[in-house]
């Protein structure tokens, strides 16, 4: 929701709280003058008593309501470019000025001024009452609008994890995908059984770990790490020195998450965007940096002419990490190599 549909919406309830915030104020007033109303003489006076009460208050609480608003909703205005300190003694020498001016035309208004001290501080009480309603009315709307921004981002990020979850299955599962790990399979069956038992592990592996990872937001780095190489030693399998791959410091005590998929997608993207050849080795490298706390995917760069990638892949893992952590994965591209820096995330 735009800022200026939040502000309009909170400007809709804020008239009304005021309006509600008024008839309180004026409710000790219509006691007050209560005995007077039955008095025909003076019906008169305190019916105009009690409606100069209500205006003031309303006027009172509509002032602050406006500037509290404007603030709320950082909406442009020459206040909200102050810094903290000034905004707070502009709001104190506000309230001192409007409460003196309605103050003063109250007593203008009303004639019945005998108890003008009792009076003045009442009023300002009345008001210090408001003002304490209008900034809690604030923070109701703050919290509202950020358990609404939550919910949002967690509908998003389930909708980002299912595009995620259904991407991962569709280049797992597609016909190609399949058709070259059975093909590479029943040749090394006779050929090397050695080879043909652990394609099937590693392709066991890969669905098992999919289908784990289905209903998780975060997985444990460890995981991640064994299901990229296994994802990696099928390609292996299949293109065999055309491609290389290593794995430096994976070893680790620590318990690091990461978000399911981002190493299968890192690895996807580079096979499918280069060169995979004799003379164009594709070399990729996953390298855990505890000390910075990422995760690097490199990979040599030698691109096909033929695709035209959308991005989707990298800007789908973007959005998640960037929805869940608040961080963003670094992409980092030169003519001989293309690295992403993945963040790792703390025991959750």
């Amino acid at each position: 929701m735009s800022p200026e549909l939040n502000y309009r919406n909170g400007m809709s309830l804020g008239w009304r709280l005021c309006f509600i915030l008024s008839l309180f104020a004026t409710i000790p007033r219509l006691i007050f003058v209560w005995p007077s109303i039955f008095e025909h003489a003076e019906i008169g006076t305190g019916i105009l008593d009690i409606c100069i009460q209500f205006i003031i208050s309303f006027e009172f609480a509509w002032m602050f309501m406006y500037i509290c608003l404007h603030y709320t909703y950082q909406m442009p205005s020459w206040f909200n470019r102050q810094n903290a300190w000034t905004q707070g003694g502009l709001m104190i020498a506000l309230f001192f000025a409007i409460n003196e001016i309605l103050f003063q035309l109250k007593l203008a208004l009303d004639d019945n001024n005998n108890d003008m001290l009792v009076f003045r501080v009442v009023y300002y009480l009345y008001h210090i009452l408001l003002l304490l309603a209008i900034l809690g009315f604030r923070n109701f709307l703050l919290t509202t609008q950020e358990n609404h921004r939550i919910g949002l981002e967690n509908e998003q990020l389930k909708r980002e994890q299912l595009k995620a979850q259904l991407e991962a299955l569709r280049n797992q599962l597609n016909p190609h995908f399949l058709f070259n790990a059975l093909n590479i399979l029943n040749i090394s069956i006779a050929t090397n059984p050695d080879l043909a038992q652990r394609i099937v592990l590693d392709l066991s592996d890969i669905l098992r770990y999919n289908l784990k990872v289905q209903n998780q937001s975060l997985i444990l780095l460890t995981d991640e790490l064994a299901a990229a190489r296994a994802y990696l030693d099928l390609y292996k399998a299949r293109f065999g020195e055309k491609i290389a791959f290593n794995f430096i410091d994976a070893e680790t005590s620590k318990q690091w998450y990461i978000i399911p998929l981002s190493l299968q997608l890192l690895i996807e993207n580079a096979i499918k965007h280069n060169v995979i050849s004799s003379q164009h080795v594709l070399f990729i490298e996953v390298k855990l940096n505890e000390e910075e706390k990422q995760v690097i995917v490199m990979n040599t760069l030698n691109k096909k002419l033929n695709v035209v990638g959308t991005g989707i892949g990298l800007q789908n893992l973007d959005k998640r990490y960037k929805i869940q952590t608040g961080q963003k994965p670094l992409l980092i591209e030169d003519e001989q190599q293309f690295i992403v820096k993945v963040p790792l995330i703390e025991a959750p």
